[in-house]
């Protein structure tokens, strides 16, 4: 089976490895059905859906999987609205259905996900595509538990809270053995262009101030210093090297101020970050200024930004 996800998909929180969601899981299905299970995970911490479309497209195919679960939405709520995270939703389900089409796929609402626009529509994308949803928040509620005795940090689980987790997908996956319903399947798609491929684009038009290349990216420290893309199509990310020393990007689209990212993490990982999406399907200039700022996580001095590429679209 495979696991899609962000923290919660890869556990974060579980005070020991043997108490995250998917080894209690296990657990539990081995004393039912004595078998053993192979585990994938395509996960990453403070990862988007979009964050799982790229690392599914770039994951090498697994072989046979039976079982894919989706377990995305607490992180996306920070960076899109529900329409635009409704449209990766569903392009990420096609995107694992297309790649193992045997598989049945079961969405995870996350137990801290209280955005019901967001939860209404992973309810709905699921419900269309005959996936399996399983809403932990609802369990939470009513575990009469609170989220203190739940959760590490009031977001994620604890070995007590993923026992909630494993029990929930475990009485759903035994129930689906015992009825054999039909699984999940590809149907019409809800938004137009859900199937679409990510593509990377690394050559900037544009380039001032004192990036310099380091190790597959583009570099710099200066306050100003700017990248400037080209792309067509609706939607544009940009693949980052995420570090302590990550420092903070004003992203412009067509001349326009439209966010600001921030490349700081604890550890140093490539990241594919969502940028923006539901733009005018034509051509685009997208511009990374560097703010000179460190991340308000850091605790070092000084920062810097290191851009490698933007994901874009692929050409149909």
């Amino acid at each position: 089976y495979m696991i899609i996800g962000d923290s919660i998909g890869r556990g974060s929180g579980a005070e020991k490895k043997e108490l995250t969601w998917f080894a209690q899981l296990e657990e539990l299905l081995k004393a039912k059905f004595h078998n053993d299970y192979k585990r994938v995970s395509v996960v990453q911490s403070g990862a988007t859906a979009f964050e799982g479309i790229y690392k599914l497209q770039h994951t090498e195919h697994q072989g046979s999987i039976d079982l894919i679960f989706l377990v995305f939405g607490e992180n996306d709520r920070k960076y899109m609205t529900e329409q635009d995270f409704s449209y990766f939703y569903e392009m990420l389900l096609r995107k694992a259905k297309t790649k193992y089409p045997a598989s049945e796929i079961i969405t995870i609402t996350e137990s801290p996900l209280d955005n019901e626009l967001f939860t209404n529509e992973i309810e709905r994308i699921s419900d269309h595509y005959h996936a399996k949803n399983v809403n932990m928040r609802d369990v939470f509620k009513k575990s009469g538990l609170a989220d203190e005795q739940l959760t590490k940090d009031l977001i994620h689980p604890n070995g007590i809270g993923y026992k909630f987790y494993a029990e929930e997908l475990f009485t759903v996956i035994s129930s689906l053995t015992e009825a054999n319903p039909a699984i999940a399947s590809l149907v019409s798609p809800i938004h137009d262009a859900a199937d679409f491929s990510m593509d990377r684009k690394s050559y900037a038009r544009k380039m001032e101030g004192d990036f310099r290349y380091q190790n597959g990216f583009l570099k710099s420290s200066a306050k100003g210093s700017f990248l400037e893309y080209e792309f067509k199509g609706t939607f544009v990310g940009v693949n980052v090297l995420r570090s302590n020393e990550g420092g903070m990007l004003d992203v412009f689209i067509d001349g326009q101020y439209y966010t600001t990212l921030s490349t700081w993490w604890p550890f140093e990982r490539k990241r594919a970050l969502y940028a923006a999406s539901g733009l005018p399907d034509g051509p685009h200039t997208i511009r990374f200024v560097v703010k000179g700022e460190q991340s308000l996580q850091s605790l070092l001095t000084y920062s810097s930004v290191s851009i490698s590429s933007i994901i874009v679209p692929e050409k149909q």
